[in-house]
């Protein structure tokens, strides 16, 4: 009469006939493994803004993790700048240098910064023009003085569709500069 098998040792020679894993598999094993670390890692630096915390926790991981988790960080860093965040854009750059060291990734970090400042006095201007068109719409009216504090841009859908036409070359070249980013952006 055969002997009684444990789970184990059932499973051990199922595994056995499989064989190993071949090294596609196992790079794929391992993407799979540090991609939620990296994007965990990236919202935590997102929300405490420390890169020192981030250096740390990369440093903790063995070498070839590090390398992947690095820039599964950085291309959630990079996909996280958008036109309309501006006011933590430099939180996001700092991530970003203090994992990609090139010169490249310098140059193009200082491209964005330059884009978002260019994008924001741009928009000043046309908020600055779309509210006096505003003012003289409500003077036509005869709605003035105390009735009204300010114009909310926001609340027409044509102001609305200027603005966004506005913005539209702005986020096809910082989409562009994103891209190179992420390309010179490889530690």
């Amino acid at each position: 009469m055969g002997e009684i098998k444990s789970a184990w040792e059932i499973a051990q020679e199922k595994a056995d006939k499989l064989g190993e894993l071949s090294p596609e598999e196992r790079a794929k094993q391992r993407e799979d493994r540090c991609r939620p670390i990296g994007k965990s890692l990236a919202e935590k630096y997102l929300s405490q803004h420390d890169t020192q915390y981030l250096e740390a926790e990369l440093n903790k991981q063995n070498s070839e993790d590090r390398e992947l988790i690095s820039q599964t960080v950085l291309q959630a860093l990079i996909e996280r700048i958008d036109l309309r965040y501006g006011l933590i854009l430099d939180k996001i750059s700092q991530g970003i240098l203090s994992l990609a060291k090139t010169e490249t990734a310098v140059e193009t970090v200082g491209k964005i910064k330059e884009l978002f400042q260019e994008y924001r006095e741009t928009e000043k201007v046309e908020r600055q023009e779309i509210e006096r068109a505003g003012g003289e719409i409500l003077h036509q009216l005869r709605i003035s003085g105390t009735a009204i504090s300010q114009i909310n841009i926001q609340a027409r859908e044509d102001w609305q569709k200027k603005l966004n036409q506005l913005a539209r070359p702005f986020e096809e070249k910082l989409d562009r500069l994103k891209h190179e980013l992420s390309a010179s952006a490889r530690v």
